[in-house]
């Protein structure tokens, strides 16, 4: 199995009180308050070489050696002195299928033949390999005092997939969107069984490096260029000392705010709780010494407003809200009668994470409409815009921006978004390099982007992640930074963001099934829960800790996972017509 990280997986994903076992790659609770995620095992531990020991032994022992990253001196006594001197194993790591007959001896040396799983990047950044990728690479041994030693220098480091998740674990660094009211999350691959203050310390040093590529200039760093930790992150008692130099002081107050947000968010994925000063100094002196969590709930980069719970959809080409999955009223669609949005027709419908407006594609593919729910008398009219056929379904963010797409099967579709300051529409800057989008789902953060994409070689979904940047001196949006998580999955009809990180519909050697899958590809599990007596087909899930998953079958009948991992119906005796459901988002 290409993607799975643990020779043999033991964990056990809870959700609601009950527990289900994968079918693969790693389990990782999606909650990020206190998140430490700690999967047991034994790793191999980093020995140097032993005198007189063959070929063989010697390139083992190197490849382990080298898969513990806090050890690479050890590694380097594997290799001649030159070959040692040009290694550079902090420039990557390739994650690749350990097995037994990976090694083999050639007339030239030791030939590592390898399926690639992934390559993790200088600053942690996971990018799943292609399916016909290979981790190849000749080790080429010379006799040194004479011992044989690696005399070629391999492309950074070489880790194998049963020891992924015994050496490294998946951190956030959070940075600002540009409205600087919500975080977002940047995941890296970092060292993990470290002492706590060594944690902390890494972390923050990673965080005051600023984002990874991954996001670009699409979100922003509160730190000024320069800032940086005295010496180190003491942790005592649970409290972790940020002590920054004088550069953060430059700061004003509210950027000190945020600033400590991110800080605080960042730590407390190791369940630390955080002291910061600046040139000794609190760097929030009118806040307790040790900062609580909650005092920066606000900045959520769940956007958990309540109403990302409520679940809305289209019956009969009319807006609906759908009430009672939560089993206070009967189960019904509840139709929008009032409001602007009211006397169209649709084919799509998206609504705000607050709840207060929404937007529908009218039915004759003509229109994007934007208007208030259940409004006042003095709403005011519908915001219409012209589109061209086909539109795939809208997507609020959490700052009420509305994002569509249309000609979406042309040579270059069209990505343009709504301003939520006065109906200003803007441009994005797309390439699709000549695929299809099927499916846009925007982050409540406005920067990531969830995209499912039909690929005109192989005629096949796939799902694939990207960010909103900014070009032009920051005049353009562009959707940048595409990437592929290259599922094994086919048949991909759906995905949707979700508490746990990515709901995806789709097939593997079996009828499709919803999985749930790790921002970046690396984990993919079945969606915790019983097996779905339906044939799933499209989703609808957001990023709010309660949100129930809800699935619409190929019949065009809905189902929700309740609390206790069940799937119920809203139409048991498929009487009811057909409902397309959403989510706020």
């Amino acid at each position: 199995m290409r993607r799975r990280l643990l020779g043999v997986v033991l964990a056990v994903a809870l959700l609601g009180g009950c527990a289900t076992v994968p079918t693969k790659g790693t389990i990782r609770n999606g909650e990020r308050q206190g998140l430490a995620p700690d999967l047991g095992g034994v790793g191999v531990e980093a020995k140097p070489p032993r005198a007189n020991i063959g070929d063989m032994q010697i390139v083992s022992g190197f490849l382990e050696a080298m898969s513990d990253s806090q050890a690479y001196d050890v590694a380097r006594q594997y290799m001649t002195p030159q070959a040692a001197g040009e290694w550079k194993p902090e420039s990557k790591t390739v994650v690749y299928d350990q097995r037994p007959e990976s090694l083999t001896r050639t007339s030239e040396g030791i030939q590592l033949t390898a399926q690639k799983i992934a390559t993790i990047g200088a600053r942690g950044e996971w990018t799943p390999a292609a399916a016909t990728d290979k981790a190849d690479f000749l080790f080429k041994l010379k006799k040194v005092d004479g011992q044989l030693r690696v005399d070629s220098v391999p492309p950074g480091a070489y880790l194998g997939s049963n020891q992924v998740d015994l050496k490294l674990a998946p951190r956030d660094l959070y940075f600002f969107n540009q409205s600087r009211d919500l975080l977002v999350p940047d995941q890296v691959w970092l060292p993990q069984n470290l002492p706590s203050g060594q944690a902390a310390t890494q972390l923050i040093q990673e965080l005051l490096k600023g984002p990874t590529t991954r996001l670009g200039n699409g979100v922003v760093s509160i730190a000024p260029p320069g800032t940086e930790v005295q010496v180190s992150v003491p942790v005592d008692l649970g409290v972790a000392t940020v002590a920054l130099n004088d550069t953060a002081g430059s700061l004003r107050d509210q950027e000190r705010r945020l600033l400590a947000a991110q800080i605080v968010w960042t730590l407390n994925q190791l369940n630390l709780r955080a002291k910061i000063t600046v040139g000794g100094a609190p760097l929030l002196p009118d806040e307790p010494e040790v900062l609580p969590f909650a005092n920066f709930s606000a900045y959520d980069p769940q956007a958990s407003a309540g109403a990302m719970t409520k679940l809305y959809g289209l019956l009969g080409q009319k807006p609906q809200r759908i009430v009672g999955l939560d089993g206070a009223s009967d189960i019904s669609a509840q139709p929008l009668n009032s409001g602007p949005l009211a006397p169209y027709k649709a084919q799509a419908f998206a609504v705000t994470l607050a709840g207060d407006a929404g937007a529908i594609v009218t039915a004759d593919g003509s229109h994007v409409v934007y208007g208030r729910l259940d409004p006042p008398d003095n709403a005011g009219k519908a915001s219409e815009i012209k589109v061209d056929e086909p539109t795939l379904p809208p997507t609020f963010d959490g700052q009420d921006n509305l994002w569509f797409l249309d000609r979406a099967d042309s040579a270059h579709p069209r990505l343009r978004v709504r301003h939520d300051d006065g109906g200003r529409v803007s441009l994005v800057e797309t390439d699709f390099k000549g695929d299809t989008p099927v499916a846009l789902r925007m982050a409540p953060d406005g920067v990531r982007a969830l995209l499912v994409v039909r690929s005109a070689a192989t005629k096949q979904n796939y799902v694939e992640t990207a960010t909103v940047q900014t070009t032009n001196g920051g005049k353009q949006l562009k959707l940048a930074e595409f990437r592929p998580l290259r599922l094994e999955l086919t048949n991909i009809t759906d995905a949707a963001w979700d508490k746990q990180g990515i709901i995806v519909v789709g097939s593997a050697n079996a009828a499709p099934q919803p999985w749930l899958v790790s921002t970046d590809g690396s984990s993919l599990q079945l969606l915790p829960g019983a097996a779905p007596a339906f044939v799933p087909e499209h989703v609808a899930s957001n990023t709010h800790k309660d949100t129930l998953p809800v699935i619409q079958d190929d019949a065009g009948r809905i189902h929700w996972l309740s609390k206790d991992l069940g799937w119920v119906s809203m139409d048991a005796d498929n009487s009811q017509a057909t409902i397309i459901p959403t989510y706020p988002g």
